[in-house]
């Protein structure tokens, strides 16, 4: 009963591993198919398409690269062809099938044949510093242990670039025919040719540095600046001074009410000292005011221009015109002060 599934197992294994090979085998055929009917409708250049990918899936199908070399040889394309055909041959030779007899011998003669055909170049590079460049032809990189060795190309026109760091590449263009021998030499520039040159100062190409004009100091306004906070001290001292004068006089004025309320205010010399003590602070707070008030515009104008922006030009001050007056007060006398500017 085990050996019965132990057997069952192992043939369902084999079965699961063909299946891949077998799909692949199917697409191998489809695309040489595809192949054939293409080149008996003379598309051989679609045919070579078809037949490279049944190749690749099934690389022992070599029916598919003898058709490749025979296609590539009826386009003109002698060098694939040849080297297609020399593929075949060793190819032949490591395959046992018997269908391929004789394949070898027809493989050889193909490759002798074409090679009075094949059109052949040569490139060269010469310059310094060669470990540098790079060389491809027709965008494919190309060994640089062929360099100087004769290649078998196909016929046509073939574009030969080389790379070496600068900002273009130097490039030729070569044209082949059947059975030509082309040589290709392509001169590199030296590294100090490719360098940019740099032009002497104050060239056409350079110009010379532009020097930024002197910019003026600026104006020092601390003597300004000063004389305002100085003026600023006058004016208050001005107004402490009124408001003391005020007091003085209200005290004055209160003395001689009271006395001349009990007394005739004639005939008491305290009561003439009050009044002309009154007299005399009433005329100091008009002073005191008139010089408290002036001295603060004075200030504050000062301060104000000195503190102005220096790239600006410093506005003209007008002399300051203080005009004296007097105003009522609390309880009798006046004090009038006027700022003009």
């Amino acid at each position: 009963m085990r050996s019965s599934s132990r057997a069952a197992l192992l043939f369902a294994a084999v079965l699961l591993a063909a299946a891949p090979a077998r799909a692949d085998n199917q697409d191998s055929e489809t695309f040489f198919a595809q192949g054939r009917q293409l080149r008996q409708g003379g598309d051989c250049v679609g045919a070579v398409v078809a037949f490279r990918r049944a190749l690749e899936i099934k690389p022992e199908g070599i029916g598919a690269l003898r058709n490749v070399a025979e296609c590539e040889e009826q386009l003109g394309q002698f060098a694939s062809a040849r080297n297609d055909w020399w593929n075949l041959r060793r190819a032949v030779l490591q395959s046992s099938n018997p269908s391929y007899d004789g394949w070898d011998k027809d493989a050889e003669g193909a490759y002798t044949r074409l090679a009075s055909k094949v059109a052949r170049i040569t490139v060269r590079i010469t310059g310094e510093s060669l470990e540098r460049v790079r060389v491809s032809i027709d965008g494919k990189p190309l060994d640089p242990r062929l360099l100087g060795v004769e290649l078998e190309r196909d016929l046509g026109l073939h574009t030969i670039e080389a790379a070496y760091g600068g900002a273009a590449s130097v490039v030729a263009k070569q044209a082949l025919v059947a059975g030509a021998t082309e040589t290709v030499t392509l001169v590199i520039p030296s590294p100090k040719a490719t360098d940019t040159p740099v032009a002497p100062l104050g060239s056409a190409t350079t110009p010379p540095p532009v020097t930024p004009p002197p910019v003026a100091p600026p104006p020092d306004n601390t003597g300004l600046r000063r004389a305002g906070i100085a003026a600023l001290g006058v004016g208050g001292l001005g107004v402490v001074g009124t408001v003391v004068a005020i007091v003085v006089r209200g005290s004055a004025l209160s003395s001689v009410e009271m006395s001349c309320k009990a007394t005739d205010c004639k005939a008491s010399q305290g009561v003439a000292d009050a009044y002309s003590r009154g007299q005399t602070f009433s005329l100091l707070a008009n002073v005191f005011g008139g010089v408290g008030i002036a001295g603060i515009g004075a200030g504050v104008a000062m301060l104000v221009v000195s503190g102005q922006p220096s790239a600006a030009a410093a506005a003209p001050v007008s002399a300051v015109k203080v005009d004296g007056g007097i105003s009522p007060l609390p309880g009798g006398g006046r004090v009038w002060a006027e700022v003009r500017f």
